[in-house]
């Protein structure tokens, strides 16, 4: 009787391990390794002028409709450029090139809310590849006028 009681608890286990060991998901869960770096720079610096200029230096880019405030540039580096990117220094100025599947968000913030996001990947082509961007936002405070008593 006992053994009845076992066997289908193994069976189920093996069975369970074995459908887990084929399934898509646990193949499209596996862990990936990314390298990010962040780094701020005020209006007015050496940094800001240089990602300004190199905003400026990408063709077909959205262009900045804002004065320079507050800039974060983050950059994402795929696992094959790891063990090289570990030791670089901040990322300004900004690169000239980059690796497949690199990425570069520059936010632009402004004291009382307004903000400006650019997002940029590396993609691979003709004389080596360029810098493509990828997403674009805008941001302004809403003001809303008084509106008492209305739902």
């Amino acid at each position: 009787m006992i053994a009845i009681r076992v066997f289908p608890v193994l069976l189920y286990s093996a069975l369970g391990l074995g459908l887990t060991a084929l399934s898509p998901s646990a193949v499209a869960t596996s862990p990936r390794i990314v390298i990010e770096h962040v780094s701020h720079h005020r209006a007015g610096t050496a940094e800001a002028a240089a990602i300004a200029r190199w905003l400026d230096s990408i063709p077909d880019a959205d262009r900045r409709t804002m004065e320079l405030g507050t800039i974060t540039v983050q950059q994402r580096r795929p696992p094959s450029d790891a063990w090289a990117s570990a030791a670089v220094a901040p990322p300004v100025p900004l690169p000239a090139s980059g690796a497949a599947g690199e990425k570069i968000t520059i936010t632009n913030e402004l004291p009382g809310g307004f903000v400006e996001t650019w997002t940029f990947q590396w993609v691979a082509g003709e004389g080596g590849g360029g810098w493509k961007q990828t997403d674009y936002e805008t941001h302004a405070p809403i003001v809303q006028p008084d509106r008492p008593n209305e739902l």
